[in-house]
């Protein structure tokens, strides 16, 4: 979503002082629709499709709602320890503003109902790890053995 974003010939809107003005949530908006009808279209020709995004502002399960009544839509958070996210970011070289931001992200997200959600701690998980848990958590969603 954030390619989406950035792609606003205005600039890319962020958070002042963690505050998300009408700018930033209009364009977090405006790219999560577009993300969901990407994903919409590519899903009606038989592609599986994940929208990585980051779950801010508070509304962004209103601005995926449409999307999540989907029945075969998984909410899936990736919920690694913030010391984790911190330390990821350092090792691959940013974006480092992004490091003031997780404190925030944590308090809202430990306080997010997650009912509905796939939710997986990776903090410990290589890549393929995650992926690995993932499509076996989708399975298990499904109620099937595929992966």
């Amino acid at each position: 979503v954030d390619e989406l974003r950035e792609m606003m010939v205005t600039g890319y809107a962020r958070p002042e002082g963690g505050i998300f003005l009408q700018a930033a949530i209009q364009q977090f908006q405006m790219a999560r629709t577009t993300a969901s009808y990407m994903a919409r279209l590519y899903a009606s020709h038989g592609v599986d499709v994940v929208i990585d995004d980051v779950c801010v502002p508070s509304n962004f399960v209103e601005q995926y709602a449409a999307l999540f009544s989907d029945p075969d839509v998984y909410r899936v958070l990736l919920y690694p320890k913030a010391s984790v996210v911190i330390d990821r970011i350092r090792r691959r070289g940013g974006p480092l503003e992004h490091i003031e931001y997780v404190p925030a992200i944590y308090a809202f997200l430990d306080s997010m109902a997650k009912d509905g959600w796939i939710v997986l701690d990776s903090s410990d998980w290589t890549v393929a790890q995650t992926v690995s848990e993932l499509l076996a958590s989708i399975a298990s969603a499904r109620g099937d053995a595929r992966s």
